[in-house]
């Protein structure tokens, strides 16, 4: 009899479990968050939501954040506690160092660059970018602004390999790297310019895909936490030069079969002061700073300056479209 008892309460604690592990989910309304995030997309927290609490925010997590009028958005986490943030030409600093954007993040945030393909006889393609990218808004067309000019820029592939041996060589500016895939299948490539440093990653893509795997920005899901190459760009004055962008195929002997599925010229994000032009904060001990994706169009921290703790909600983690 005693142990009969026991199952009315396995029952209601798998019944509270469940409860406690539904995601929950948010409607994204307006372009904070562009061009990774549209209006009417759904984002969705982990399961055991309330243990949001409990874990310490990360630089470039997505949270869902309450503001100081009580409003509810997602945002991007940018400052933790006692840092000083530094916004300086486009780029963040933390404590005087510019901050480098990871590969995850770099392909929910990036943006396509209009670029005009150079096909040659010995198979390398380059791309030429009419002038220095500004920092434009295809989805927001009836944003008006002064557009600024990118430094930050890079090319990124979608490559088939047919066999172990090839060697892909992406080229950006006077700086190169190159990529020997381990066995066949489809990679993804990217190199670029971004936050004063070379930097370049691939990574494995499926065979066949899922929907939604490939971003409104070209790049697929998969990108790795860090890079595989980070090296100085050098000084400001080369930051500035215009580049050129490059794909070639270096495989000797050629008896491995590659071919480009995709290619295209990317661009980071070129963070802006707020209206009243600050452009340095402190954060307290119990303070974060959160910005949005699309700098011209997000009410963040620029505006109401870093936020309690208490006030980062949710990781809002997947979007689903």
């Amino acid at each position: 009899m005693r142990r009969l008892a026991i199952l009315p309460l396995l029952v209601a604690f798998g019944a509270l479990a469940t409860i406690l592990a539904r995601p929950l989910r948010w409607e994204v309304e307006g372009l904070s968050m562009s061009p990774g995030l549209l209006p009417g997309d759904i984002v969705r927290s982990a399961a055991f939501p309330f243990l949001d609490s409990l874990r310490p925010p990360r630089r470039f997590d997505r949270f869902v954040v309450r503001a100081p009028d009580g409003s509810i958005g997602i945002k991007r986490i940018a400052g933790l506690p006692g840092e000083r943030l530094t916004i300086a030409d486009g780029d963040l600093a933390i404590d005087g160092d510019i901050v480098l954007t990871p590969p995850c993040v770099l392909a929910e945030i990036a943006s396509p660059v209009p670029a005009e393909q150079e096909r040659r006889d010995d198979g390398s393609i380059r791309l030429v970018v009419a002038q220095p990218p500004l920092d434009d808004a295809p989805f927001a067309p009836e944003e008006r602004r002064m557009l600024l000019p990118v430094r930050d820029i890079g090319l990124a592939a979608v490559i088939r390999v047919a066999a172990d041996g090839a060697c892909l060589r992406l080229a950006v500016g006077d700086r190169a790297v190159r990529f020997m895939p381990q066995g066949a299948g489809r990679f993804m490539l990217v190199a670029g310019r971004l936050d004063g440093r070379f930097v370049a990653a691939a990574w494995p893509l499926a065979a066949a895909l899922p929907t939604g795997a490939e971003g409104r920005n070209g790049f697929f899901s998969g990108a790795p936490a860090a890079w595989q190459l980070v090296s100085s760009w050098g000084d400001a004055a080369a930051a500035d030069a215009p580049l050129s962008l490059e794909y070639r195929d270096e495989t000797v002997p050629q008896h491995v079969a590659t071919s480009v599925e995709k290619i295209f010229v990317w661009r980071d994000i070129l963070h802006r002061p707020g209206a009243d032009a600050i452009v340095e904060w402190r954060l307290g001990p119990r303070e974060c700073f959160v910005l949005g994706d699309f700098p011209s169009g997000s009410r963040d921290s620029r505006q109401w300056g870093p936020i309690p703790a208490d006030c980062i909600l949710h990781r809002a983690l997947r979007a689903v479209r």
